[in-house]
Order: C-alpha cells, then sequence, then structure tokens
C-alpha cells in the first residue's frame, strides 16, 4: 500500500533540495513544497498571503495522475474548494495512500466549503472505512472532517446524532497502537454532551481513552529496547500533511504518547 505514495514522497524530498528560480514555472508538486516551507516559516501568516505569489507560478499543464493529485492539494492549501476537488477526483478511486488522502480531503472539503454534512456521513464516511480501516500508519484519519461535520449535525439541531458520530469514531480506535487523533474528540464535544444528557457518557469515554493511553505507555516503557536506532517498522505521521512520513524510532513513538496524553491529561468540565 506504502510503495507508491513513498515514490512520490522520495520525488518530493528530492524536490526540496532545488532551489526554484523566482522567474520558472513550477509542477503542483513544487507549489506545494515551497507553500509548506513558507507555512512553516511564518505560521502565524494569513494563508493566501503566502500562497497565491507562489501558486501564480503554477504550471498546471499536461500533468501525470500523481502531479494532478497534487494540483488538488495546491488548491486545498490555497483554500480553492472547487479546483481542489477536482484536483483529487480521479485519485479518490485509487486503493493506495494517494486514494486514502484524496478521500480524506474530499470529505474536508464537503463539509468545510459546502456544508455536506449529511453526504459525508451517510455516504463518503461508511465507504472510507471499508476501503482504509483504521491503520497507525494514518493516526489523523478521517477524525478531522467527522468532526466538522458533528458540529454542523449539532448546528442543525441533530445534537444527539452528532454525538453518537463521536463516540462510534473513537470506539473504531479501540486498540491504542497509535496516538490516534480521534482519542482528542470526548473533550471536544464533551460541552454538548452535557447540554443534551450524555455528559457522564463522555466522562467515560474520555477515562477511556486515558485508560487505554496509560495501559500503552505502561506496557512500551516496560519494553523499551535498549538502542536508540530508527525502526522502519514503527510508524510515525503520515499525511498530516504529505510530507511527514517519517519512521520514527520506538523512543519516538512512545513520547508522541505521551504527549498527547498530556494534551488530554485535565479533562474539560
Amino acid at each position: 500500500m506504502m510503495k507508491s505514495v513513498t515514490s512520490l514522497l522520495l520525488f518530493v524530498t528530492l524536490q526540496v533540495q532545488t532551489s526554484f528560480a523566482h522567474d520558472e514555472t513550477l509542477l503542483p508538486s513544487e507549489v506545494t513544497i515551497l507553500i509548506n516551507r513558507a507555512m512553516q516559516d511564518q505560521p502565524d501568516a494569513a494563508r493566501t498571503v503566502l500562497t497565491k505569489p507562489i501558486v501564480a507560478r503554477l504550471n498546471s499543464d499536461n500533468l501525470s495522475d500523481i502531479e494532478t493529485f497534487m494540483l488538488g492539494e495546491v488548491y486545498f492549501l490555497n483554500l480553492e474548494p472547487e479546483p481542489s476537488r477536482d484536483g483529487f477526483w480521479e485519485a479518490r478511486k485509487r486503493d493506495d495512500d494517494v486514494g486514502r488522502v484524496a478521500s480524506q480531503r474530499l470529505m474536508i472539503i464537503r463539509v468545510n466549503a459546502f456544508q455536506m454534512a449529511d453526504k459525508v456521513v451517510d455516504e463518503d464516511a461508511p465507504s472510507y472505512r471499508k476501503r482504509f480501516p483504521v491503520s497507525p500508519h494514518d493516526r489523523y484519519g478521517i477524525s478531522y472532517p467527522l468532526s466538522q461535520a458533528a458540529r454542523l449535525l449539532a448546528k442543525d439541531g441533530a445534537q444527539q446524532l452528532a454525538l453518537d458520530l463521536i463516540v462510534e469514531e473513537v470506539k473504531l480506535h479501540e486498540k491504542f497502537d497509535a496516538p490516534y487523533a480521534a482519542y482528542g474528540l470526548p473533550g471536544q464535544f464533551m460541552k454538548l454532551a452535557f447540554e443534551n444528557g450524555r455528559g457522564d457518557e463522555f466522562a467515560a469515554l474520555h477515562d477511556w481513552v486515558m485508560e487505554g493511553l496509560n495501559t500503552v505507555i505502561e506496557k512500551r516503557l516496560q519494553s523499551a529496547p535498549d538502542t536508540l536506532e530508527r525502526n522502519s517498522g514503527i510508524p510515525g505521521v503520515v499525511f498530516r500533511s504529505l510530507f511527514e512520513d517519517e519512521s520514527l524510532s520506538y523512543h519516538e513513538w512512545t513520547a508522541e504518547f505521551f504527549r498527547l496524553r498530556d494534551r488530554l491529561n485535565q479533562r474539560p468540565d
């Protein structure tokens, strides 16, 4: 599953070493590199202030399938939902990580740009889960678009459905084999749960998450290897952005569990 996307990321990594002349046009993958670099260097700047001068250099003619996918990412980063959707559209059919990310991005676009919460919940998410089960190689999954869909549902008066959606998403991550983003959802929706008679349920769900994290941290500390060498079998951060796929060492991966637990340690009232 990772082979094709590894090739893509190797290509992208090699391109990072290249200095781009300011007057040359750039492929979508190259534009994406520069956008991510600019966002990292200036995290407080308005997104489009950073992206538009770079996107202006975009060459979108005669693109390969992968570069068409990357074109969707360019427009995604530039907050242009319709051309971003078009760039990801064909890639969503793929069964590799490119298809997985394209499907995730399309759900985000549908919820944030077009408020299509019902379609995401009823059609997109079930289809996605059949094709791409929860995996420690992708700690983010579809938790973000589902949380956005839940907020829209709650705003439209479907609070119970929204809370059911959150419970389902959290419970799908029962293995605690990665510090999944889903574990933060009970705290994010605690206030809504208390307002709708389900506060105790969400408090218990939060406690279940904390117990699971504490258990896995204890086990990892007890079985920690003496070496600090990297272990490519231990997944790292994959696809929060397209370029964070480093394989973490056992100790680095354990530290990610610690960081998540510490963020969640104080349960919201």
